[in-house]
């Protein structure tokens, strides 16, 4: 599997996870099966360029967005917004597993 591939897998779970969907919702907000979602989230399939921007317009992110690596990012947009990025990452997670923490035992927890 070549770095743009990782890279892609990487973004698509993050991207996913960050907006609270599943590879379900992906797949219909897509206009895609969910076995291709998981294909591609595991490596087997890469998408067409058509495919890269029905994904990124369901994910709200401009489609080279997807093949574009935390450092490229950094690089592109400065330091200064990669880790004002980082820290708003931080906060979102801390929120959750403030969430996490008050649910109870056996409770379910609304993810994949």
């Amino acid at each position: 599997m070549t770095e743009l591939h990782h890279v892609l897998i990487r973004n698509l779970k993050s991207l996913r996870a960050g907006l609270g969907i599943s590879q379900m919702d992906l797949a219909e907000k897509a206009e895609l099966s969910a076995g291709y979602i998981g294909e591609i989230e595991m490596g087997r399939k890469f998408p067409a360029p058509e495919v890269l921007e029905r994904l990124a317009k369901a994910l709200g992110v401009r489609p080279y967005r997807l093949l574009m690596a935390a450092e490229d990012v950094a690089e592109w947009l400065g330091a200064e917004a990669y880790y004002a990025a980082a820290d708003d990452i931080r906060q979102r997670l801390n929120r959750e597993l403030d969430a996490m923490t008050r649910r109870k035992p056996g409770e379910d927890s609304g993810g994949d």
